[in-house]
């Protein structure tokens, strides 16, 4: 099979999606698949796919071509089908995910199979029919990020059951360093000794920060926080802090993919205090549907997690099993369950390695397989 993964994200930006794409195009490279990323060019210039498969920490198995977008309107669609029109000789399956509904249905029409990766439901009534439109074709297929996604798509949406996968996020178990010793991975990262609490992800609301924040006051522990897209939105979360005086909360921004890992591993706990919403950064509430990548790469870490007990998350993380899970917005309750590992190693250590045990259920590769074996393409 080759794979033509076309998407109109640029590389490398500070979004989850852009490890996710990555992730998988390595992925099916290494299921014996032929797999070539079109991707945006950033605007300062092309970054060699060498540069981008390091800072993503992926293997360098699939080849990586940037173009820049077209000029004029609809440019976006325009880059999509010229991404086809240029490739379409070279592979027999066109894949995409979220909001590139256009090249699938360029790809359809120039003979290749097709396939949708949807995250969220449609934006709009165009983006809809463009997908029961894939569909709805023998040879298009859609992959829901989870059940939730699924049910929703056939009972709101009424979205046939044909030609529909489900498959959640995953995680390359083998990046990240379990037997590592917190001090020592501290140590490298300049930080001071323990014990801390690491929250890495996107500094939008609903990702659950004030509460961090209001749980951080009255710890003995310092807090991490890794991530943020800009200096400004950085300095906007410092200011929160501050004014709750949490005087223990540190930022260390935006870091590549390829540095998460030893972050993950200088915790002595790790943190996902989601709200009952939470937004993406383009406005969406991804609270009913989302699969987050970080909860996986928390797993793979082996450290022990504290979690909201929403619904994507209790599909994987269990309460006194692999993680301790609270009620969303619960700052006292978020504190009470890190102060409970602070002082229960036991606990700790049973919690870390069963999380680390269950992530091997959720790896990219199978996610892969499970798709690859669904799509009935050769």
């Amino acid at each position: 099979m080759n794979l033509l993964y076309i998407t109109s994200q640029i590389f490398p930006t500070p979004k989850a999606s852009t490890v996710q794409v990555m992730q998988m195009c390595a992925a099916f490279a290494a299921n014996d698949i032929r797999v070539k990323l079109v991707a945006r060019a950033p605007e300062n210039g092309k970054v060699s796919s060498k540069e981008l498969q390091k800072h993503y920490d992926v293997t360098d198995n699939f080849e990586i071509n940037q173009r820049g977008l077209p000029r004029g309107l609809r440019a976006t669609d325009n880059y999509q089908i010229q991404a086809i029109l240029r490739n379409r000789s070279a592979a027999n399956l066109c894949y995409t995910r979220g909001r590139d509904v256009t090249a699938p249905l360029i790809a359809l029409m120039s003979g290749l199979s097709a396939c949708v990766e949807l995250h969220t439901p449609p934006a709009s009534k165009r983006e809809r029919w463009s997908l029961r439109l894939v569909q709805s074709h023998p040879r298009g297929q859609l992959v829901m990020l989870t059940e939730n996604l699924r049910m929703y798509y056939a009972s709101k949406l009424g979205f046939s059951q044909k030609h529909l996968i489900v498959a959640p996020d995953g995680v390359d178990s083998k990046r990240f360093y379990p037997t590592l010793p917190a001090h020592e991975a501290r140590k490298s990262l300049g930080m001071s000794d323990g014990p801390w609490v690491i929250y890495i992800g996107g500094l939008y609301e609903g990702r659950g920060l004030n509460t961090l924040f209001r749980a951080a006051t009255r710890l003995p522990h310092n807090t991490m926080v890794v991530g943020g897209r800009n200096e400004a939105e950085i300095r906007k979360w410092k200011k929160t802090a501050n004014q709750i005086n949490a005087k223990n909360v540190y930022f260390a921004g935006y870091q590549p993919p390829s540095k998460v890992p030893m972050y993950l591993a200088a915790a002595d706990a790790l943190v996902m205090p989601y709200d009952k919403t939470i937004m993406t950064p383009s406005g969406e509430d991804t609270a009913a549907w989302a699969s987050p990548l970080k909860m996986f790469e928390y797993m793979a870490a082996a450290r022990p997690i504290v979690a909201t007990d929403l619904s994507i998350v209790k599909g994987v993380l269990k309460h006194n099993h692999n993680a301790l899970l609270i009620t969303p917005g619960d700052a006292t309750a978020l504190r009470n369950a890190l102060q409970r590992l602070n002082t229960n190693p036991q606990l700790r250590e049973r919690l870390a390695n069963n999380a680390r045990s269950d992530a091997s259920h959720h790896t990219w590769d199978a996610r892969a397989q499970h798709i690859i074996a669904n799509l009935g393409v050769n």
